[in-house]
Parts: C-alpha cells; structure tokens; sequence
C-alpha cells in the first residue's frame, strides 16, 4: 500500500540556533504481511553527518531483528572520518515530539489530548507506527507506539511512549515494589498466625486485603511474562502497563494497615456443636471427663462402657461444653468405627483441621503431614469415638500429649483392653440407676403419663428389664409413647422377659429391647427399616436415596402418584427416627444406624442379606457367604478390582439387589449377570468400569440400573429387552455412541416404563427424538453436549437437580423447534450459539419452569423477545457472560403478569444491556436482586413507557415487599439505581451491597421496618443487617432521603466499607473473562 504522508519539522529551535537542529523523516515499511508507517525525529548535532545517516539506516536498524540495539556509533565510524565523540556543546531535546508525530499524520488535536480521536483518513484498519529519536553519548533513545483502531467507523488513538533505559528503570521500580509487598504480607500472616486460635477468624478486611495481594501479585506475574516474550523492539510499548503494575503493587501495600487486632469472633463456631440428646444422669462421669482434660496430669483419657451406654453421648456433651470455653484452639471429632483403616483416619483427622492428605502417599509420610498439622493448633482436644483396636499413635501421626504442649486425646471404646494397651487413663461409663433410668424414660415418653399410678407401676417394670442402659431405655420409651392400655404394657413385659439367646458382641438386654422396638413395627416398616442396614457402619443415609431404594424395591405401596409414595416413605422415616431405630442428622437431610441397631438388623437378616460394605475388600468374600436362599448382597465402598470369572453357586433365585457402588472394578465376567435372573436393583455407580456384559441384557425384571459416575464407561449392550427398567442413570458416563443408536422410536417404545432417566445426548435431533416419543417422566437430569466437548453436568445446591435439561455447546437452528420433555423445570444454556432468546426454542407450554439458567450465549439479544407463558412460571434467573444480552424482556403487549413468580434474578457480565427491570412487572415475590460487573448498565428499575413519572410527579412508589438482598457491583454505567422521583418500598431488605458504582448518587430504598428512637437510633423490630459500600466519600456524597428521620445516620452502624478501586469497563471486561470463561 503506497500512500504520500504529510509532516511538519522544525518544531522546536535547538540551542545552537542551526536552521537544521531537527530532523524528521517519515515512510511506510511492508514487513511480512504488516504495513508499518515509520516516523522518527532526532536532533543534527550539529552538523549533517549524522542526521544524513540516520536518513537512511534508521529504519532499517530498527526493523533487523538480528540487531537489538542502534549501533549509530560503530556504523558512523564505517562510513565516514567523522566520530560522536566530536560533538560537543548541549544537545536540543525533542519535548514535542508527539505533536510532531500528531501533525505528521495530521491530527492537530493531539496537541493537548493524547487520547482524542484523530481525524485520520487511512484505508487499512490498524496502522502501526513506530516512532524513535536515536541518539549516544547523553541524548537519549527513545521508540514509541501508535495504534489506530476501527471501531464504529471511528478511530481511536493510543499513544504510548517510553524508552529502553526507561523500561528497564520501571522493571526494577516493580521488582522492588513486589518485594516490598511480600514483606509485608509475610509480616501480616506471621501476626495472623499469632493471633488466630478456635472460636476466632480473620477480619473481612484483611482477608480481603490478603485476597487482592494474590490478585495483584498474579496481574504483576502476568506482566512480567508478557515483557519476558514480547520482542526488545517493542516492549518500550509496555512501559504504561509496567508502570501501572509498579502503582497498583504500590496501592495495595499502602492498604495494609490494620487498626487492632486482625481477628474477631468466627460465628460459624456455634454449627460446630454436635448435635446430641439432653444427657440424664452421669454428671459424675462427665465431670471426671472434663477434669481431666482441665488439668495437667493426664493427657489420654479412655472412656469405656458396653455397647449404648452413652459414650458417645457425653463426650458430645463434654465436646459442645469445651466449645464454650477458651482454653482449646481446637476440638476436633472423628468417628473411628469398626473396619479401622489407618489412611482413612489420617485423612479424617485432616480434614477436620482443613487439610488434605493424598491417598497415593504412603503411610509414613502421611503421619508426617498429619504431625505437623496438629502441631501448627496449639492446643487442642483429639476425640476419637468408637475405637475397636488398639493402634500406634506414631503410626497415625497423632502427637503424644505432655504436660509442655497442652495437647488432649480421648477416645470412646467398648473394650477396656483397648483402653489399657494403648496406656490411656481408663473412666467407666456405668449403667444408670433407676432413678435416673425412670427420668431418662420420661423425658421421651412423655410426662403427662405419671398421673395414672397403675401404668407408673407398668413403667417401673419396663425401665428395670433394661438394667440402665440408655439406648434401650430411649428405644422402648418411644416404642411405648402413646400408649396408656394396660394390657398392652404387660403383654410388652412377657415379651422382654422372654428367653431370647444370647448373641456374639452384643448385650442381651440391648438387643432384647432394640427386638422389641424392630417387633413392634408393621411389616412393611420393618423390611424398610433392615434396608437400611445395607449401607456401611456410620454411613449417613440420604432420605431421599434410601425412599427411592425402598419404592423400586416395591416396600412402599403402589399409590396414585409417585408423590403420594414419596410422602408415604417420608412417615415411615418418621416412624423408625421416633422409635429410637433411626437417628436424624446433617440437618434432617440424613440418617444413620446406631451401631448396635444396625447389629440386631445384620442378626435378624443374616440369612437373608450378604453386606460387608465399608469393610476395606479387595475381592468378592468367600463362597460360604454365598448361599441360594440371598436376597440382598451389598458390597459398597470397598477396594474391589475385579470379579472372579466363576461362582460355584449356579443361580441366586432370590436375589433382587446387588449395590456394588464406590469400588475400583474395571470389568465384569460376561456371564456374571446371568445368576441374578431375579434381579431388581443393580448399582454399580463409582467405578471405572468401561463396559458392561451383554448378560445385563438379559436381566428382563431389572427396574433400576445405576451406573453415575462411572466416568470410563463407554457403551451399553442393547437394553431395549430390559421392559420393567424405571430408573436409568448415566451421569458423568461416557455413554454416548449407544444412545446415538437407540434413540429411535421402536426402542424406545420397548422402554415404556422408564419414570427417571439420568444422562445425556449428543445433539438436540436425539433429544427431539427421545423427547417426542416418551410419555411423561416422573424425574429427569438430561445434558446436550457434542462428544467433543466436556461434559460438566450441572449439580448446583440451592436448586434439586430434578427435571433439569442443560444445553451445552450447542448449534441452534431457530428454524427447528426443540422438544423438551414434559413438565422441564430447570432449563439452563451454556456457551450455546444460533440462539437470540430463547423464544428461538419454540418453547411449548411449559408451565412448571422454575429456573432458567444462561451462560456464555454470545447471540443472545433477549432473554425473550416477546412475551410468554414462561416469564409467569420462572422463579430463579441467572444470566452470565451475554455479551451481546440487551433486554430481558422485548416488545410485546404486558400481559400484567410479567415474572410475578420470580424470586431471584443474577445478572453478570452482560456488557451491552443498560436497563434491568421495568416497573409494570409483577415483583411482588422477588426475594434476591444481584448484579455485577455490567459495564453499559445504566438503571436497575426503568418506569414503563406509559407509566413512567413525568416533570411534575411528586414519586412513585413500586413495592417489593419480599426482597431481601440487594447487590449492585462493579458497575461503572450505573446512573440511577431508578429513576428520579421514584422510590423502592422494601419491607424485608436485610443486605444491601452497593460496591464500585461511583456514579450512583442516590438510594432510593424506603424501608419501612426501620424506626428510631428519640436518639435517633434504630429500634426493633429492624430487618436490616447490613450495608456494604466501597468507600467512605462515597457513601458521604449519597443521597438516601427518609421522609421521617436522617436515615444514613441511623444505619450507620450496620456499615462496612470495602474500600476497592472501581474498575473501569475494560476492566470488567476482563475481570469476567478470567471468572467465567
């Protein structure tokens, strides 16, 4: 490309007063396939040797790779008499350099405003210029860079300058400015390390500050590396960044300095306590306990007593009572049970302090970590509950206590032996007297039953056949609840008096009433309740997981919908959890067996069930286990690897269940499924097993087929004879190929019964095809995801993952309507393309949406483009990263009931959209407002065209009577958080964030919870928790107008500052990028 490039010269008289102190030259230069426009100006020296020279090898010098520096001096001496060195006098400098390069290319505006936009006519969209003054001896050497870039048929220009030794000067300014940031984050994290101990945690502000030093440290890495690799041309073009960096490092370091102490009170110290029954009698064996971890004289305590004495219940008791205290930096409880397994300890015990020991280290190594770990606590309690065998401390890695460090171990144990050999100090748990044996009855049965003399005398009598022990006394008591029949109080005596034989490891008594509770239950309850006994010693039981078990096992009856017998699992789960068989935990969301409950189950089915989960194995148990009269055979969470080629039993008849999840098998024999022909339940979940024996085919009474999280396998054999199949998952599976051949119509027709599918598919014509031809699903997890692409299948905590559809990396045809199944209530879009809104899915009548989802949609212009039945359905709406996201909402006439069922809407990273929410939608159930790093957003609450308030209004109010949470951040555009004259009412609002939004001047919030008292001062009931803003000045320079009472003064003690730089939209940008790509 040849153009004829116009410039000035002479701009500035040198000191000589030569007519030709200055010099410029200007040309283009092709290099490869780039253009570069070249412009240099430079002083005579006095004379014209020099600048004829520089005429004519400047350029050349600067575009030799092979040459890294302007050697004027050495090819001066090569060409003529004439050396640098005779040159004398002071030299002129070129100050206005950049307004020679400005009216070379004739901009006159940059005179003033580097960054203006210059009235450039050029053809080429980039033009690159490098623009230099050479010189030795004292005139410096200096390249620049100017770019100019198309963007909306307008040029904008950056010019940026700085020279080598420059660069080099900031490089070192920013080596020592991460020193000197170093220093001091080593130096806060020493005194953070002293000062922090249980019950306590950092302060926000200097966890925060510890955040933006990683932050910056990286940014300032990044810089380095990208100086590193650019060309020595052209890294002068990086000396603004370097110098930012250097500024930023700088910030930080002035930001950390913190008043007082640098921890405060951690609230989450309360959840640590255990959750435990009110402890009746014992106080003796408590205090004991307790006076010994108290004092100096003994550091191991031992506390033993036979199977449901309550061990375990007072050291709950003693662990929550030392969380009151101070003298502990750290109470740490680990369950041992009783298939003890070294690894798995160590790595128990780490987790409680929030570490992390790798399964592929060894042994010894681990104890090593794991020492150091515990030394780093200080003082500290170890609890170790339900110890069977006496071990090693040294092996565990567990720290011997002394006297000198303050450390405390105590262990729960049914064998006194184990006390002794282990040289701890022994506290026996006795069994309660009867007195204490009678209140502990009462406290579960019920105190309004004393008044009757005749059932007291009953219960005297029912409370001695359980000779104190508590488990039994608690079992009974709430097997009896409610019952005021005398006859039935003394048909329950004969029953205990009974003669029951004795049982190996397990008290007569306990297991006497424990029989009792079990006997007492319908028979139905009672094969729900021995379900329940498959899962290993300790398991937290999923309630859900264990319903469904029960429900494809046939032990809830058959009712009108799969709702009804849901709920009709949950009061059997009651039932068990109030006769003492079942113990709530983790919230109500769990179960779990008691160990000796769990032990009368494993008696009572002992001919029936095969279970040796959680027990460590490597390979299937012997064959004398194995007998043809099984019906149940769990072998989960185990070491298994392989299944022996032959079984010498031919057929198990009876058998309907095999959990052989969380294993390490990578195959299975091919005739293994054939002695199961009864089959119901098959799990093999959790295993890198890479394909299944066509004998699964031939498991024609087979309901539920789990197979989640076996991440290698590749391919089924053909399931289609499988009829009775309900329940099928496959996710995380690398099941692909045979969905691609099975998703047709007849095959699916053979798979009529299937109510919940789990899995996924390679493309939106197999889920049109399997969504076309299916009848309604009770449950669904389905991902559309090419082979190619990672398959990261949504599990999200807040949301259930039931009836979930999530495109992912998909091409949409707008033209091709999709087919979802029935009753969808999750619908999530991620990186998907060829889709403007989602009315471009030809959605039909889904009335049950609850939360959409969008991620990385670059088409997306609107959420829908017209209104729709969903908007009236969607309770929970995400958007992430929508470059191109401009409404929620397009045109189309209200229909007045625009998401009047939404209760939380995110919006992130959507760059292009400038106004969120319109006042003629139905808010009314909006719980949660958060919005963030939205660059051209200009307004959060926009009035309706035909509603908005005029010049003249006085206000407007639009209620929001249910928010409780609003976030506003990073947004840079942000003008109004609504308009003027208009008022949110928010009866609810306990957070407000408004962070790095400097251009918002008022909160237009009215809450009418808040009251003051006579001193101005809040007064209850105040819903209101917290404000977060970034700076001080800030928050001083807003309005926040109350029509009763200064309310920035009132809540001023809910504030909290978090004092960080706004970003700018670049930044954002970029800052985006880096979250979510």
């Amino acid at each position: 490309m040849s153009k004829k490039i116009a410039h000035g010269y002479h701009l500035v008289e040198g000191k000589a007063f030569h007519r030709m102190e200055d010099y410029v030259v200007a040309e283009f230069k092709q290099v490869g396939d780039n253009e570069l426009g070249l412009f240099a100006i430079f002083d005579g020296h006095l004379g014209h040797i020099v600048p004829d020279y520089l005429k004519s090898h400047l350029f050349d010098n600067i575009l030799n790779e092979k040459r890294k520096t302007l050697k004027v001096e050495e090819d001066l001496s090569q060409t003529s008499q004439a050396s640098p060195s005779t040159f004398t006098g002071d030299v002129a400098r070129v100050d206005d350099g950049q307004l020679a390069v400005a009216r070379a290319f004739g901009d006159k505006s940059l005179k003033e405003h580097l960054s203006s936009e210059p009235d450039v006519t050029v053809e080429m969209t980039v033009l690159k210029i490098v623009v230099g003054v050479a010189g030795f001896n004292r005139i410096p050497f200096w390249v620049g860079s100017l770019q100019v870039t198309e963007r909306a048929s307008n040029y904008h220009l950056q010019l940026d300058i700085g020279g080598h030794r420059w660069l080099s000067s900031l490089r070192q300014s920013l080596i020592q400015a991460q020193a000197d940031l170093k220093a001091k984050e080593a130096d806060i994290r020493h005194q953070l390390k002293d000062e922090h101990r249980f019950g306590k945690m950092p302060k926000q502000e200097v966890q925060r500050w510890l955040m933006k030093v990683e932050e910056t440290f990286a940014n300032a890495q990044h810089v380095e590396d990208k100086v590193s690799k650019t060309k020595s041309l052209f890294r002068s073009c990086l000396g603004k960044l370097v110098d930012e960096t250097t500024r930023a490092l700088k910030q930080v370091h002035t930001e950390g300095h913190f008043s007082g102490s640098m921890v405060v009170n951690d609230p989450s110290t309360v959840a640590v306590n255990l959750p435990a029954p009110e402890v009746v009698g014992v106080t003796d064996v408590r205090e004991e306990i307790y006076h010994y971890l108290m004092g100096n004289e003994v550091g191991m305590i031992g506390v033993c007593g036979m199977g449901g004495i309550g061990k375990t219940t007072i050291m709950k008791d003693v662990h929550n009572r030392l969380l009151k205290g101070s003298e502990f930096r750290k109470i740490i409880w680990v369950t041992v049970s009783q298939d003890f397994d070294i690894q798995r300890l160590q790595k128990n015990i780490a987790c409680q302090l929030g570490g992390n020991l790798s399964d592929d280290e060894d042994k010894i190594v681990c104890a090593g970590k794991l020492s150091d770990m515990l030394r780093e606590q200080g003082r500290y309690v170890l609890i170790l509950d339900d110890v069977w065998k006496g071990f090693g401390l040294e092996d565990i890695g567990i720290l011997e206590p002394t006297s000198d460090n303050g450390f405390k171990l105590v262990l729960t144990t049914r064998s006194e032996r184990v006390v002794q050999s282990m040289g701890f100090k022994k506290v026996q748990v006795p069994c309660l007297p009867m007195e204490e044996a009678m209140d502990l009855f009462l406290s579960k049965f019920g105190q309004d039953m004393l008044p009757n003399p005749t059932l007291e005398s009953f219960m005297k009598h029912v409370v001695s056949e359980c000779d104190g022990l508590p488990l039994a006394i608690v079992t009974l008591a709430g097997c009896m609840r409610g019952i005021s029949d005398p006859r039935v109080w003394e048909n329950a005596i004969d029953e205990l008096q009974g003669d029951i034989r004795n049982i190996n490891d397990m008290e007569d008594k306990v297991y006497r009433c424990l029989k009792f509770s079990y006997d007492h239950l319908a028979r139905k309850d009672q094969d729900c309740f021995l379900y329940c006994a498959l899962y290993p010693e300790d398991h937290e039981i999923k309630k859900q997981e264990m319903i469904e078990y029960w429900m494809e096992e046939g032990l809830i009856d058959e009712m009108g919908s799969i709702k009804a017998m849901e709920r009709s699992g949950h009061s059997v789960l009651q039932k068990l959890e109030e006769n003492c068989l079942l113990e709530r935990v983790a919230e109500g969301m769990h179960v779990k067996m008691h160990d000796l409950v769990r032990d009368m189950a494993l008696h009572i089915t002992r001919q029936r069930f095969l279970v040796k989960a959680g027990m460590l194995l490597k390979e299937l148990p012997n064959e004398k286990g194995w007998c043809e009269d099984l019906e149940k055979v769990s072998l989960m969470h185990n070491s298994m690897s392989t299944i022996p080629q032959t079984i010498k039993v031919p057929k198990f008849p009876k058998l309907t269940t095999l959990l052989l999840s969380h294993n390490s098998l990578k195959e299975i024999p091919e005739s293994f499924f054939e002695h199961f022909p009864n089959l119901r339940i098959l799990d093999l979940s959790h295993n890198p097993i890479k394909s299944l024996p066509n004998s699964v085919s031939s498991l024609d009474k087979l309901t539920t087929l789990l197979l989640n999280e076996c991440r290698e396998l590749e391919s089924l054999p053909c399931v289609a004879k499988l009829q009775a199949l309900k329940k099928l998952d496959l996710r995380r599976s690398r099941v692909r190929e045979h969905w691609e051949t099975l998703e047709n119509a007849k095959e699916m027709g053979e798979l009529n019964k299937l109510e919940v599918f789990e899995g996924g598919f390679s493309n939106v014509a197999y889920l049109n095809m399997y969504a076309g031809n299916r009848k309604e699903l009770y449950k669904y997890s389905i991902l559309v995801c090419p082979q190619n692409k990672p398959r990261s299948f949504v599990q999200n905590s807040h949301w259930s993952s039931r009836n979930l559809v999530r495109l992912e990396s998909i091409e949409i045809d707008s033209r091709v309507a999709i087919v979802l199944p029935y009753k969808v209530q999750q619908l999530h879009l991620s990186h998907c393309k060829g889709v403007t809104s989602l009315n471009d899915l030809g959605l039909r009548d889904e009335p049950d949406l609850k939360v959409c989802e969008l991620l990385r949609c670059d088409e997306l212009e609107s959420v829908f483009s017209s209104k729709c039945d969903q908007i009236q359905t969607i309770e929970y709406l995400r958007l992430r990263n929508l470059w191109n996201l401009k409404v929620v909402v397009g045109v189309g006439k209200s229909c007045g009931t625009i998401f009047s069922s939404l209760k939380e809407i995110v919006l992130s990273g959507c760059h292009k959209i400038k106004k969120l929410l319109s006042s003629d939608w139905v808010l009314h159930n909006l719980e949660s407002i958060d919005v963030s790093f939205c660059g051209e957003l200009e307004e959060i609450l926009t009035p309706a065209e035909t509603k908005g308030p005029g010049p003249n209004d006085n206000g407007i109010q639009f209620s929001f009577p249910k928010l409780r949470s609003l976030r506003l951040c990073s947004l840079v555009g942000l003008k109004n958080i609504c308009s003027e004259n208009v008022v949110m009412v928010c009866d609810s609002l306990r957070w407000i964030e408004i962070d790095c939004c400097q251009k918002v001047q008022r909160i237009p919030l009215y809450l009418p919870q808040l009251q003051v008292d006579d001193e101005g001062k809040l007064s209850p009931p105040n819903s209101l928790v917290e404000i977060c803003v970034d700076t001080r000045d800030w928050w001083d320079s807003v309005e926040w107008d109350h029509p009763d009472f200064n309310v920035k003064n009132a809540v001023r003690h809910l504030l909290k500052f978090s004092d960080r730089i706004a970003l700018t939209g670049l930044d954002c940008n970029k800052q985006q990028l880096n979250l979510f790509c």
